[in-house]
């Protein structure tokens, strides 16, 4: 699917950009257009849009955003809403990424929570990780405490994950050997 953005009806000039839409992101938006009574996928993301200024503009620095139920509350994570972090790190850095916000290691293509699920799923001190990923052991520091101090995020994006691998239909149980 292509979108185009800011087109004029009276002078048939196109203003914005055309972009491609994936299956996958066509899949979300009709599923999201049903879901909220929109005419069309112009007007769920217009609508979308809508949602994501109003909140942003809402949203004081430091604030969390928060659904409410009869059976309480629910922190509500959305990473283009969440504060740039003003962290510096030696040993991490960011990378562009569709939806991802985590950390990777300087330099490769690594997501600091690969290093640290290693750690714990092989109960690794952080001297073996250092040996085991060849990295410094500062940088395995570095990402004990990044990991520890991000849990939020990192669960968020783990589940993110397993959706996406759902919905293409992969099997994420363990498959048994005979």
């Amino acid at each position: 699917m292509v979108i185009s953005t800011s087109s004029s009806a009276a002078t048939g000039s196109t203003n914005g950009q055309q972009f491609k839409i994936t299956p996958d992101r066509e899949a979300q938006l009709d599923w999201l257009r049903k879901e909220i009574g929109a005419a069309n996928i112009e007007e769920v993301i217009g609508r979308s849009i809508n949602v994501m200024v109003a909140l942003k503009r809402q949203m004081a620095p430091g604030a969390q955003l928060f659904l409410h139920s009869p059976s309480g509350q629910m922190r509500v994570l959305i990473p283009e809403l969440e504060p740039i972090p003003t962290e510096q790190w030696q040993y991490l850095v960011e990378r562009q990424h569709p939806w991802r916000r985590q950390l990777y290691i300087k330099g490769q293509k690594l997501r600091a929570f690969t290093v640290w699920q290693d750690m714990l799923v092989n109960d690794m001190t952080p001297e073996e990780a250092a040996d085991n990923w060849d990295l410094p052991l500062a940088a395995i520091h570095e990402v004990i405490r990044y990991c520890e101090s991000h849990q939020e995020l990192l669960k968020m994006e783990a589940d993110e994950e397993r959706y996406r691998l759902e919905e293409q239909g992969v099997s994420l149980e363990p498959k048994t050997i005979n």
